[in-house]
């Protein structure tokens, strides 16, 4: 492996290729949450031309090679596993950062894929702009792709899917037997999909068989994504709903309401926003001390966003009013942005530091998401009684992240396994829902894609597969398809 990995660095140059030996490889083996295994090396290629000499060098070798954007995925495709029957090196897309371009009046950004969303974000609002999917994380371009994520915004702003124009993906649709040969130079195929155009419909675009493919289909390496102009004015406010019932009857008035101005409907249990507040200090919008108008904690807080050009706080106050009126809230309080989005998003670390959490991120349609919490809740407590579910979400498109917390001591193998049964069956045979509503494939939840996902579209997905890395020297080794 060695001479293999000499051969890579001499082509790639200094600094492109990590070797184990020392604690550097760690944060690259390692999960947000979880555990990982072992990499025989990283290697952080800074062009596309570097890409594809990594990806031919790979095939040539029998080396899997598994993309990593900012590691900030949950469901274990970003890191490789304990063991493997064959080497595996991640690909960092770390280096792949310049350029950048923006094109203002198109409203569109031409982007590496190793460029976080916070940095494209600050780059763009010279102009007024930005990439509008909001994430408790600060991931890469390409592991959004990879995963479609969607965020708070969804309602109002759409996924990664929506919002990607086109991608540029090195194929790793090479022979091995000419993989090094100079004469070969044609493969792997380079996809430049990349445009500035919202509108041209000349054929399939193929950018977006790779929007959540897990890296399996290839390496993302530039993305074009439409973005929007700042809004110039938001507005928040906390809502106290007489049961979560309620907050789904309060969601169809400020929808009514609201319209277009509605950016974001946040759905926050009691016990979710009571470990923020205890274990991080942040103040409570109802307690015993300071209830809702009935005297109680409400089940379920929500958080209203609004956003728009102007008169934004007017809109909502009048929304509000409407959501009291028509007796689906207790109690509501327009409340500064920060302040509101301080608990939303403190909400994670206060679980954390309760407990061993063992989180999922699923979605069901929103006629369900009573029903789905209320069965996970009693299945739970009858399986698990050790656990306590700490659930919040963005409700609005159906997503709930459904954790479930262990205060006394971290769970057994098989207490994660059951707490994954319940969570995923509950939601995917129950109620009609998705066992990963943003973060996509992984090990952690492969053999459910295997058992819900027809014979057909599973077919297809590997033929595709089939023409694009036919030597599965892409992803993780666990992916399914």
């Amino acid at each position: 492996m060695d001479e293999w990995l000499d051969e890579l660095a001499g082509a790639l140059g200094p600094g492109a290729v990590l070797r184990p030996g020392s604690d550097v490889l760690d944060g690259y083996e390692q999960p947000a949450r979880g555990t990982g295994g072992h990499a025989a090396a990283v290697v952080r290629p800074a062009s596309t031309d570097d890409v594809r000499a990594t990806v031919r060098w790979a095939v040539a070798h029998d080396v899997g090679l598994l993309q990593q954007g900012a590691n900030t995925g949950l469901v274990g495709a970003s890191v490789p596993p304990a063991e493997g029957a064959r080497p595996l090196v991640v690909l960092s897309t770390e280096r792949l950062v310049e350029p950048v371009e923006v094109f203002v009046d198109d409203r569109v950004a031409i982007v590496p894929a190793g460029v976080r969303l916070s940095a494209l974000n600050e780059l763009v609002a010279a102009h007024d702009l930005a990439l509008p999917i909001d994430l408790g994380a600060d991931p890469s371009l390409g592991g959004m792709v990879a995963t479609n994520t969607g965020g708070a915004r969804m309602l109002h702003d759409g996924d990664v899917r929506r919002r990607v124009l086109g991608l540029e993906v090195v194929l790793a649709d090479v022979d091995p037997a000419t993989a090094l040969d100079p004469a070969a130079a044609d493969r792997p195929t380079v996809l430049d999909d990349l445009t500035r155009l919202r509108k041209d419909n000349t054929g399939p675009r193929l950018s977006s068989a790779f929007v959540g493919s897990a890296g399996a289909l290839g390496v993302v390496t530039r993305v074009a994504v439409e973005l929007s102009r700042r809004p110039r004015e938001q507005a928040c406010a906390l809502l106290a709903p007489v049961d979560a019932a309620g907050a789904i009857a309060a969601l169809r008035v400020v929808e009514g309401a609201l319209g277009t101005l509605l950016s974001a409907y946040e759905v926050m249990s009691a016990t979710a926003v009571e470990m923020a507040v205890s274990t991080l200090g942040r103040r409570a919008p109802w307690s015993e001390a300071h209830p809702a108008a009935d005297g109680r904690v409400p089940e379920v807080t929500v958080l209203v966003e609004a956003a728009g050009p102007s008169h934004v706080d007017d809109a909502l106050a009048a929304a509000v009013a409407d959501a009291t009126a028509s007796g689906t809230v207790l109690d509501a309080v327009l409340v500064p942005f920060d302040d509101a989005w301080g608990l939303r998003h403190s909400i994670s670390e206060g679980l954390a530091r309760t407990g061993t959490v063992v989180g999922f991120d699923v979605s069901v349609p929103r006629s369900e998401l009573v029903a789905f919490r209320t069965d996970v809740i009693a299945r739970v407590a009858e399986a698990l009684p050790r656990a306590v579910v700490a659930d919040f979400g963005h409700w609005a498109d159906g997503g709930t992240h459904c954790n479930l917390v262990f205060p006394d001591a971290p769970p057994t193998p098989d207490e994660r396994e059951e707490a994954r049964r319940i969570v995923f069956s509950t939601a995917v045979h129950d109620h009609a829902g998705s066992y990963s509503a943003e973060h996509g494939i992984g090990p952690h939840n492969a053999d459910w894609w295997t058992a819900v996902t027809p014979p057909g579209d599973r077919a297809l997905v590997r033929t595709l597969r089939d023409a694009c890395d036919p030597h599965r020297v892409l992803g993780h080794p666990a992916l399914p398809f």
